[in-house]
């Protein structure tokens, strides 16, 4: 449905949608308007499920992950070594 509106009004609404992230996260303080439109943007929200992998060990990557609730595990060996 997004695609469907002009991109200036797309850009409205992607910064209102991720409004609390781009406030809340330190690696957005001092950017300015234009820079956070650009990136809400480039922004896709996805949902894991409990038990889902993000990212294996040797994988290239490809995204930057910002969890906004819950928690996720770092393992090592299948050792859980942080949860954050």
């Amino acid at each position: 449905v997004l695609k469907g509106f002009p991109e200036c009004l797309q850009a409205d609404i992607c910064l209102h949608l991720n409004q609390t992230l781009l406030q809340n996260c330190k690696a957005f303080r001092g950017a300015s308007k234009g820079c956070l439109r650009a990136l809400a943007m480039k922004f896709k929200t996805t949902h894991a499920p409990p038990g889902d992998t993000l990212v294996h060990c040797g994988d290239v990557l490809t995204a930057l992950y910002f969890l906004s609730r819950g928690s996720i595990e770092i393992l090592k060996d299948d050792i859980v070594v942080a949860i954050l």
